[in-house]
């Protein structure tokens, strides 16, 4: 049941290396990208290439560890790891990285990257106040400057007009799959979902929306065969899973579990709400939404999971936090509470990097598919 566009997939994400350095010799600026709150718009709309940055591996996390403690999150020791190393084609392929204040520890850390690559720290507010949104369209007009002064490139209304289209055309693609991801079989496994959330930070987006729009038509053609997988729904909610980190989802699909949706920003915080209006303002006030657990009384992530469960037919929830992530590991507190309340069976799994805790985590999530 393999699809053609997860093999076209996985041949784009080969060749994106190659791909990217050609497009630096032609001029083009890179910028590296941590997180989900760096309005790519703005940097498409100055010709310029946004492409996520390498975090996902344990390899690099015992070089991190001579600068970094080790009782620090995973996804930042080995993002810091992979720079000092020069071993992530795209960390050496930024000519600016762009980090934001989601978490005391990456902000931190960042200090320490700004002496091997030049850095911009956006300031993000941990509210969603007025004065807060007037904060962030600052920060949001910051990023257009530098960025213009980087590429030498004026962002006009209408490359942004053009920029913002781009992307919420791919929004809108994600937005389908996840409807087609609704059904009963669900017509793609988790593994293969996640690998294109994943690489959708690194490749070129025109790549990527080729691949969503193959990908949407072999699927409606699954779904109206009546094909696809089927076992316990299973939701994942929680941190990110970067290029690399495929250990969860793995072992539930492993277990007689199907992933049918991710409330993680490689999953629908990465989608959802589309710019509005083509304006700094408009773009601002649509990345301002995204409901990250760095946010204060972060209510609309919890009415968010309870309406994923209903509308992906979910059985159960698996709350999934990196070790050392106080941010997603508190919150988790409050998720579970609600959900229960709701009487929705939820687990929280808290892991790194390693194969240490595999057997662990496979012996606990099959205990609960079996449980559900």
């Amino acid at each position: 049941m393999e699809l053609n566009a997860i093999k076209k997939l996985m041949e784009k994400f080969s060749k994106r290396k190659e791909q990217l350095y050609k497009q630096k010799e032609e001029g083009k600026k890179v910028f590296g990208m941590f997180c989900a709150y760096v309005p790519i718009e703005l940097i498409l709309a100055s010709n310029a290439i946004p492409v996520g940055l390498c975090g996902g591996k344990n390899d690099t996390i015992p070089i991190a560890e001579e600068d970094l403690p080790r009782n620090l999150c995973p996804l930042i020791k080995s993002s810091y790891g992979f720079k000092k190393a020069k071993s992530c084609p795209y960390f050496e392929a930024a000519d600016v990285i762009i980090g934001e204040t989601t978490c005391d520890g990456k902000k931190k850390m960042f200090e320490l990257l700004g002496r091997m690559v030049k850095m911009h720290v956006m300031f993000l507010p941990c509210m969603k106040t007025e004065k807060a949104k007037e904060l962030w369209v600052e920060e949001v007009k910051k990023l257009k400057e530098l960025i213009e002064k980087e590429t030498k490139n004026t962002i006009t209304e209408e490359k942004l007009k053009e920029a913002v289209e781009k992307v919420n055309k791919m929004r809108k693609l994600f937005y389908r799959l996840y409807e087609l991801r609704a059904n009963v079989p669900t017509p793609i496994r988790g593994l293969d979902t996640l690998k294109l959330f994943q690489f959708a930070y690194l490749l070129d987006i025109d790549d990527t929306i080729e691949i969503l729009e193959e990908l949407i038509e072999e699927l409606e053609e699954r779904v109206k065969r009546g094909e696809g997988y089927s076992g316990k729904r299973i939701l994942i909610t929680g941190c990110p899973m970067v290029a690399g980190n495929s250990k969860i989802v793995e072992i539930i699909e492993e277990v007689g579990g199907v992933v049918v949706g991710e409330e993680s920003c490689t999953g629908t915080r990465f989608f959802e709400n589309l710019v509005e209006e083509p304006t700094i303002e408009g773009i601002a006030e649509r990345y301002l939404k995204i409901p990250c657990a760095c946010m204060y009384n972060n209510d609309e992530r919890i009415e968010n999971i309870k309406r994923l469960v209903k509308e992906l037919k979910v059985d159960g929830v698996v709350y999934y936090t990196l070790q050392y992530c106080h941010t997603f590991n508190i919150e988790g507190a409050r998720v579970e509470e609600e959900l229960k309340k709701e009487g929705i069976p939820i687990i929280r799994i808290e892991t790194d990097y390693s194969e240490s805790d595999r057997e662990q985590l496979k012996t606990r999530l099959e205990a609960f598919i079996e449980m559900i």
